[in-house]
């Protein structure tokens, strides 16, 4: 047998009972222990519960109120020192105070759309319900401007040209100015059509109307006058087309002159008389001549009779 099995047992059971704690950090993972601080034998257990005193506690899970339901208690009443969340700031009383009020809605323009064109300057329109009434038709006259009347000279062309600036069912913008009506019922407005054009200038300007300024409405005159003289200038339209003298509109009516009073009849003066010597007042001085019906009555003439007033030669003319 071999005798040196038996020394090698001893020599294990030494080391185990002096090193056991060296053994039990480096065994199968047995939990046989290991040397403490006192030399005493400490158990994994114990080891265990040293480490947990050691380590902070963590608060236990709060089961009174659900985590969704305190996230929107806070929303309702954030902190004083919590920013409000982005977007949902209330403005204060100064900032408030400082913004701009929002501008007025205006009454001197709206959009209308085209019903009619009745001449070169008046056409029909359906009104938005600012200036001119809602969904009616009315006649709008296009202010400070006069195209030929119907079968005037250059009357169809002035037609035909505000058909193009303003074609029906198109949507214009009108502006009105201090008169909204004329003694017709007709609406008084300036007219922009959808490529914002100024329509009453524009026909003014290519000569197929005048311009024409009916007071108090002046707004837009400095513009449109200005028009109607380059096209004078220019002979444009009816500037050359029309004899504009005849085209010009006649004179407000005036009341008829009163007939005068008759004249008053003046009673002829009596025929002078001789004096008591029997003469007669002398006649006439040379100069234009004159007549017996130029004269009173009987005149003495004498040798000299430059009016050829004494007929029988007796020096006594027109007895």
């Amino acid at each position: 047998m071999n005798r040196s099995r038996p020394l090698t047992t001893a020599f294990l059971a030494l080391t185990l009972a002096t090193g056991g704690s060296t053994l039990a950090a480096c065994g199968n993972g047995s939990e046989t222990g290991r040397n403490g601080d006192d030399g005493g034998t400490v158990t994994s257990e114990e080891t265990m519960s040293r480490e947990d005193t050691t380590r902070p506690k963590e608060p236990p899970p709060r089961e009174d109120t659900p985590p969704r339901e305190e996230h929107t208690q806070r929303e309702e009443n954030p902190s004083p020192n919590e920013p409000a969340p982005q977007g949902e700031r209330e403005k204060t009383a100064e900032e408030a105070e400082s913004e701009p009020p929002d501008p007025p809605v205006t009454e001197t323009r709206s959009a209308v759309v085209v019903e009619r064109i009745v001449d070169g300057d008046t056409i029909e329109v359906s009104g938005d319900g600012r200036i001119l009434p809602r969904d009616t038709s009315v006649t709008v006259r296009l202010l400070a401007i006069d195209a030929p009347e119907t079968r005037d000279c250059y009357s169809s062309e002035a037609t035909a040209r505000i058909q193009q600036l303003l074609p029906l069912g198109s949507e214009v913008r009108v502006e009105r100015d201090k008169d909204l009506k004329d003694r017709y019922d007709r609406y008084l407005l300036y007219v922009w059509n959808e490529q914002g054009e100024f329509v009453n200038e524009s026909l003014v300007r290519t000569g197929h109307a005048k311009a024409v300024l009916f007071e108090p409405n002046d707004k837009r005159w400095p513009t449109i006058s200005q028009a109607g003289e380059t096209a004078e200038l220019n002979e444009s339209g009816l500037w050359s087309a029309c004899d504009t003298e005849k085209d010009t509109p006649p004179p407000a009516d005036t009341p008829p002159p009163t007939e005068p009073p008759p004249p008053t009849e003046i009673p002829e003066p009596d025929a002078p008389e001789p004096d008591s010597e029997g003469t007669y007042p002398p006649g006439p001085p040379p100069g234009p001549d004159l007549d017996c019906s130029d004269l009173p009555g009987p005149v003495a003439v004498g040798s000299d009779d430059p009016h050829r007033l004494d007929r029988d030669g007796d020096g006594i003319g027109c007895e």
